[in-house]
């Protein structure tokens, strides 16, 4: 699968990660942005065999400082829904399980 064309995935990695597990076999990376960066926080899917995400939910933040969950496949980036700001990690990660798991079993070969 292509991976994200977004690169800021590999800075927010090396800052430190909130979590990491395991969701429709793929690997979980949950990281959360520095303050004031736009993404707030993310999911980043990996395949088991790649070291690059394919696909990720993310709680950004826009310049009005409203919140959006956004969605990134590959190079493809969608707005999900707009939600209100502050979120708090846990909100954020039920939410955007929710997505994974409806959206997950549609990309498997």
């Amino acid at each position: 699968m292509e991976g994200l064309s977004d690169l800021s995935w590999m800075s927010q990695v090396a800052l430190g990660t909130l979590e990491r597990f395991e969701v429709e076999g793929y690997q979980v990376v949950a990281v959360a942005g520095s303050k004031g960066a736009t993404y707030q926080y993310r999911l980043l899917f990996f395949e088991k065999t790649s070291n690059h995400p394919f696909y990720a939910i993310n709680l950004e933040r826009t310049i009005l400082g409203d919140g959006v969950l956004t969605e990134q496949i590959g190079s493809q980036h969608h707005t999900l829904e707009h939600i209100p700001l502050p979120r708090n990690y846990e909100e954020f990660r039920i939410k955007a399980l929710e997505r994974a798991l409806s959206f997950l079993p549609t990309i498997k070969n």
